[in-house]
């Protein structure tokens, strides 16, 4: 039995990756989640495959400091609402130009290998979004 759905794995990393960010930032990062889900990119095609995969989305990882309080969030939270509705209109918006990565350019001291070898499609908020080069 699986204690935590796929609907609030999605919540969560939403809130963890984007909290800070204006409601289309909150969208785009829905929107990888789902674009990661439907090319099989770093997943089995679930919610709790792609978010949960190590190293992916950075809320998840053992020693990320919003992994914890992330925990204790719930629909009390005006953020967790915003979260909640940009997973839903996530499924039928493209802001991200069809992106399965992103990044905060600013919160890194060097720029990932990946970022030499894929298309930059957008830049929204504080995160920029990639398609790898051949399409990811």
């Amino acid at each position: 039995m699986r204690f935590i759905s796929d609907y609030a794995l999605a919540i969560i990393t939403i809130w963890q990756e984007a909290r800070g960010e204006l409601q289309e930032g909150k969208i785009a990062v829905a929107e990888v989640i789902r674009n990661r889900m439907k090319r099989k990119y770093s997943s089995d095609g679930s919610v709790a495959d792609t978010v949960l995969r190590p190293y992916q989305f950075s809320g998840w990882n053992t020693k990320d400091p919003n992994r914890v309080p992330s925990m204790r969030i719930d629909d009390k939270d005006p953020i967790v609402n915003d979260c909640i509705e940009a997973w839903a209109t996530s499924e039928h918006s493209d802001l991200t130009g069809g992106a399965v990565l992103y990044l905060n350019e600013d919160a890194v001291t060097a720029l990932p290998d990946w970022v030499s070898v894929s298309h930059k499609t957008a830049k929204i908020g504080k995160h920029s979004f990639y398609i790898p080069m051949g399409g990811g």
